[in-house]
């Protein structure tokens, strides 16, 4: 039995006595099916399937085809149940609440045999009424959750006016119909990158709390610059609380106070509060003789954090608790402003004044059941996000909005977070029931993420105005359901979304959709007749059927929030949901992963397009280098849009350009199969997240061709001017060791600005290098300073496709010298491990891989134009140089051609 939580605060004589309690209701429950004889023990915070599982029921959700074998549990319908003490003292206050921080989805609440209430929306946070209903001692609670899959279903059908699109996801993804008619995380219900698992259960925490007088719910900070004469930074201050009704009445009079812990800086107010809800914003200034730090993006600044603790008084009941919010001061600035040389407007952010070219990628759920995502996984992945050198993550539209470890995470790191709204690639209906819904959903979430320093924007949807605008689903088969239709989408994103988001926050940018026009798509009410104009606002841009080495065909946007290619999981990853009969290519396991059209198809293209395939080897090995291979073709890609992006930044060409942000799809994974990830499903680094390292670097060169000339940049994210920074351009042959040639410029680089540094014509270059034939030869750059020491990664360019190359040998790699490092604390590594390597030819795409001992290297998927070279492995658990040994292994390129 939950133990029970009882506080008293006794302030002073003069003090009437103020009170507060609780019964924690998280821990073991009953649980039971409806319509089958299942009855087992479940967790809370959990969910049916992990309770499943852990009662033996069922097995791993994820393995195998287990995502449409257990279809059977979304669609049934479950009661969670158990017994709880109530003090007979607690029954004497004047409110007694249920509070439910996080119901998925459908559910009504009885507790004594009464009806207490309902919910229908897993993002929001509901309390019911218990004042009638509890009893001194033991008391019953039931939960009984509806399927959302009938839910929906029965949402849709109800919904005769007139059809809202898509009824149902494409065959491939294996999903349910109509998450659109239920406030729940719509990719529950399948997506093109993960499975359809439409849990129930109580997914937060839940208890009884009692007060006398009232309770501070939710603070919300916001930070505005002052004067900068005797005020530094204003704080507003909103207070959300809940009141008792008293035996005074519906009204509470106090003194509410906002202390900034650690100065004297603080704010009383008197306020009259009426029951049951009521809000008051504080504001106090800080006064510039008080020093405070600003926060600051990853790699601009310190992450700078404080405390405010408000509080609130009463004569009658004395001071109530208190509640700690923690926050940073920062301002954000989305600036849209006519650029010289081009049409639109500009889109970038600026924080602290200082603009920001934001360089990251697309956050997506960590599992599908959420009480398996731990905070140390959370920080693993997210940390993994900043080792790359991004400072952005997009919290994506189709999924939750974040545990708060995400955010709190997020603000102790520097990661910026663009946060959407959870409506993502459909319509949606526009009734007055569902868009009160979604008004207290917003709210909500406003209030409850809005203080964090790392939240810079809010976003209505993903992809609904270009769906709507493109005819994604039909939605201009007749002229008054097109119009139809957009008017819904202007009530549900703008009069309630917008409406309700600037009445709670001023702070930050308010953003209609992803992609949108911006300013433009206010212009065309809402609704753009092109949301994907490169001279406005962010694009999404995928395309799998053009060569991907070539960067003439990608936009020249202001802002990429969206771009991708897939490939499969490692090995490792794909064993732990899988059998030795779904290793091969052709295997019923290896179509049931793929839930994009024609993905694998799509995959082998952008491999045969510039590289041999594999030959030889069992089909287990022709499996593991298909995987390799579809690795590499990943990284490629997105090297070479993400660098053309980079390098966009500060040119504007036939119009277009002044790109400042960088935004592949995807960070994470949801489940074990193929997807557009740089991160694997617990963790592991894709060879892609290994080349995010490189070209998300602070300072990098982009080498590549246009046309017949050979362009070097110089890009930096610096915010201050380097000079003399040296350019070293180098010509190689695949058969040596040692450069052709190298040419050096030394140029002062400015900051925050890409600028070209080298453009001279290829085919000069390589033969005044004395390079036999352009097959033979490629090129790496780099910039130093004090003309030696690196600054920034080394680049390559190659000059053909793979499967033409000349002078590329089969190279012998060797791990030698593997000694543990006495200083373990880098990369927060359990170990840390320093290891040779050694080839006996030039190697490209040389690859590491740990096994079955979970870390990172400090550089993988790299070509080594060296003999010799160190890296370190920084492991995530404790572990010995012989067991690492034992499963390391490397292999590159070559090696794909094996003995049959």
């Amino acid at each position: 039995m939950a133990g029970v939580k009882f506080v008293l605060l006794l302030f002073s004589a003069i003090f009437a006595l103020s009170r507060e309690e609780g019964v924690d209701l998280n821990g073991e429950w009953n649980v039971e099916s409806s319509t089958s004889d299942i009855k087992i023990r479940g967790t809370v915070p959990g969910c049916i399937h992990t309770d499943l599982v852990a009662a033996g029921k069922i097995g791993d959700p994820y393995y195998r085809f287990n995502d449409v074998d257990y279809r059977w549990i979304a669609k049934e319908n479950w009661t969670y149940t158990r017994e709880f003490d109530v003090p007979g003292g607690m029954l004497d206050f004047n409110e007694l609440l249920l509070l439910c921080e996080g119901l998925d989805t459908v559910a009504t609440i009885y507790v004594n045999g009464k009806f207490v209430g309902r919910s229908d929306n897993m993002f929001k946070r509901y309390m019911f009424d218990l004042k009638s209903v509890l009893r001194s001692g033991k008391n019953a609670i039931a939960v009984n959750f509806t399927s959302a899959i009938t839910y929906a279903m029965e949402k849709n059908a109800s919904h005769t006016q007139y059809m809202v699109p898509p009824d149902c996801p494409p065959a491939v993804q294996k999903g349910e119909c109509h998450p659109n008619f239920i406030r729940k995380e719509q990719c529950s219900f399948s997506w093109d990158w993960g499975p359809a698992f439409a849990t129930q259960g109580i997914w937060k925490n839940i208890s009884v709390q009692g007060y006398d007088s009232s309770v501070i719910r939710d603070v919300l900070i916001t930070t505005r610059k002052g004067d900068d004469r005797s005020v530094s930074w204003q704080l507003d201050v909103n207070v959300f609380m809940d009141v008792a009704t008293t035996t005074a009445g519906t009204h509470l009079t106090g003194t509410l106070n906002a202390q900034l812990d650690g100065f004297k800086s603080s704010v009383s107010k008197a306020v009259t509060l009426s029951a049951p809800k009521d809000s008051v914003t504080l504001t106090m200034n800080i006064s510039s003789d008080t020093s405070v730090e600003k926060w600051w993006p990853v790699g601009y600044g310190r992450q700078m954090l404080y405390n405010l603790t408000v509080s609130f008084s009463n004569k009658e009941f004395g001071e109530g608790p208190a509640k700690t919010v923690k926050f940073g001061f920062r301002t954000v600035e989305l600036v849209q402003e006519k650029i010289p040389g081009s049409t639109g407007l500009s889109f970038y952010f600026k924080i602290n004044d200082l603009p920001i070219f934001m360089k990251g990628s697309n956050w997506i759920p960590a599992d599908a059941f959420k009480n398996r995502i731990t905070t140390e996984y959370t920080r693993y992945l997210l940390q993994s996000a900043v080792d790359a050198n991004m400072n952005t993550l997009r919290v994506w539209g189709g999924g939750i909005y974040e545990h708060d470890d995400v955010y709190d995470i997020a603000d102790e790191l520097g990661i910026m977070i663009w946060q959407d709204f959870m409506f993502a690639c459909a319509m949606y209906p526009a009734d007055d029931d569902f868009l009160g819904n979604v008004r207290e959903e917003i709210q909500q979430q406003v209030v409850r993420i809005g203080s964090h320093p790392s939240v810079i924007a809010w976003s209505g949807n993903n992809e609904n105005e270009a769906a709507l605008a493109a005819n994604w689903y039909g939605t201009d088969n007749s002229s008054w359901l097109y119009y139809t239709f957009r008017a819904d989408y202007v009530k549900l994103y703008i009069d309630v979304i917008k409406t309700q988001v600037t009445s709670l926050d001023q702070s930050r940018p308010f953003i209609s959709s992803s992609p949108s026009n911006g300013k433009e798509t206010e212009m065309e009410h809402s609704v753009a007749l092109n949301p994907y104009d490169n001279h406005y606002g962010d694009v999404h841009y995928y395309n799998y059927l053009t060569d991907c080495w070539n960067w003439t065909t990608f936009p020249k946007t202001r802002f990429a929030s969206e771009y991708g290619f897939q490939s499969w999981p490692s090995f490792h990853t794909l064993k732990n949901a899988s059998k030795e009969d779904d290793w091969t290519l052709d295997s019923d396991f290896n179509a049931h992963r793929q839930h994009h059209g024609d993905g694998n198809a799509q995959m082998m293209d952008q491999v045969m397009l510039h590289f041999p395939l594999p030959t030889g080897g069992d089909p287990i090995q022709q499996y593991k280098d298909f995987i390799y291979m579809s690795q590499i073709a990943q990284a490629m890609c997105i090297k070479t849009e993400s660098e053309f992006y980079r390098r966009s930044r500060s040119e504007i060409v036939n119009g277009v350009g002044h790109t400042m942000g960088a935004l592949y799809w995807q960070l994470n994974d949801i489940w074990q199969g193929p997807t557009w990830s740089s991160l694997e499903y617990g963790g592991r680094w894709k060879m892609l997240h290994y080349y995010a390292a490189k070209f998300f670097a602070p300072v990098m060169t982009v080498i590549f061709e246009d046309k017949e000339q050979l362009k070097v940049y110089a890009v930096s994210d610096l915010a201050i001017k380097q000079n003399q920074v040296t350019l070293q351009l180098q010509l190689w042959m695949w058969s040596s060791f040692t450069p052709l040639q190298a040419w050096t410029v030394t140029f002062d680089m400015d900051a925050n600005s890409a600028m070209i540094v080298f453009n001279k014509t290829t085919a000069q270059l390589l033969k005044s290098g004395g390079c036999p034939a352009r097959e033979a030869c490629y090129f790496t750059s780099a910039a130093n300073l004090n003309k030696t020491r690196l600054f920034g990664p080394v680049n390559a360019h190659f000059l053909t496709s793979f499967q033409s190359a000349k002078g590329l040998t089969k190279a012998k790699i060797t791990v030698t010298n593997v000694t543990i490092l006495p200083d373990a604390s880098k990369a927060k590594a359990a170990t840390t491990l320093r290891l040779e390597l050694k080839t006996t030819a030039p190697a490209p795409f040389v690859w590491l891989d740990a096994g079955d001992v979970e870390g990172r290297f400090s550089d993988n998927g790299f070509l080594m134009n060296v003999e010799t070279m160190t890296l370190e492995f920084y492991a995530r658990a404790s572990v010995a140089v012989a067991m690492f040994q034992k499963e390391v292994t490397v292999q590159s390129l070559m090696d794909i051609e094996r003995e049959r």
